[in-house]
């Protein structure tokens, strides 16, 4: 399934504009202090994107390295890091979760923005896990978010329209979800246009199947890669308690 395509990848950092990466990374910092031994140094960014959480670490003094399946993802990353010092820059790889290699180990890695939820069989999640325990040193912390499954099953997606205004043209979107309970999997499907002077210029069509996940499951697969977990609560909190109403569930584990 090809996820985030040039056209996507190119409209990402506008069709989630008011997603707040320094709020996020405040509760990375939080979950660090609260759960990490010392400062860390060096962090990894698994499935970092275009670069939001991973820029906005490294002006925090943190060495990062981020890593992403999409090309066009990370091509849209380096353009955004060119403002940061030539000294400062993140290191980029493409690569598959489950078969990446950094070279090294870190002191935290991050898994943001429900990026496991990609992750839709057991062997993947598993595999991608382990992958992540072996580019960490033992008592590193692996964070990560994702889709809470009794809210997805209480609240259920609903189908959402996207409107851009942008300079010289227009942009929508339109996002539908289908469920699959048995598969604990919900296929979204992003259909984009772009509008120029009253003309269609281009169109896309994206589906991303992500998983949502149970607690106990999600504790589960950590121990089975080497990770022991430290606190789930409501995202974005270190300390609210889940509720059917939490669509995101905030993780925080420690490798063994």
């Amino acid at each position: 399934m090809s996820v985030f395509n040039s056209l996507y990848a190119e409209h990402y950092d506008q069709l989630y504009a008011e997603k707040s990466y320094d709020r996020e990374c405040d509760l990375i910092e939080a979950a660090i202090l609260r759960h990490g031994n010392g400062r860390p140094t060096t962090l990894l960014d698994v499935g970092c994107g275009t670069g939001g959480h991973a820029i906005a670490l490294t002006k925090r003094e943190y060495d990062v390295t981020g890593v992403d399946l999409s090309p066009h993802m990370l091509e849209h990353a380096r353009s955004k890091a060119i403002s940061l010092p030539p000294s400062r820059q993140p290191t980029w790889l493409c690569g598959d979760a489950k078969t990446f290699d950094a070279g090294k180990q870190f002191d935290v890695a991050i898994m943001m923005f429900a990026v496991v939820g990609y992750l839709t069989e057991n062997e993947d999640v598993i595999t991608s896990l382990e992958n992540i325990r072996r580019h960490l040193k033992p008592g590193s912390l692996f964070i990560c978010d994702f889709w809470y499954g009794p809210s997805v099953l209480a609240v259920r997606p609903t189908d959402r329209i996207r409107v851009l205004d942008l300079p010289c043209k227009q942009v929508i979107r339109v996002a539908n979800t289908n469920l699959n309970p048995a598969q604990h999997t919900a296929d979204v499907s992003f259909r984009l246009w772009t509008i120029e002077a009253d003309r269609l210029v281009s169109q896309t069509t994206e589906m991303h199947r992500l998983r949502y996940y149970f607690p106990q499951e999600f504790a589960l697969l950590l121990s089975q890669s080497r990770f022991t977990l430290q606190s789930i609560s409501a995202f974005p909190t270190l300390d609210e308690p889940l509720t059917e109403q939490t669509w995101n569930a905030f993780v925080v584990a420690k490798a063994a």
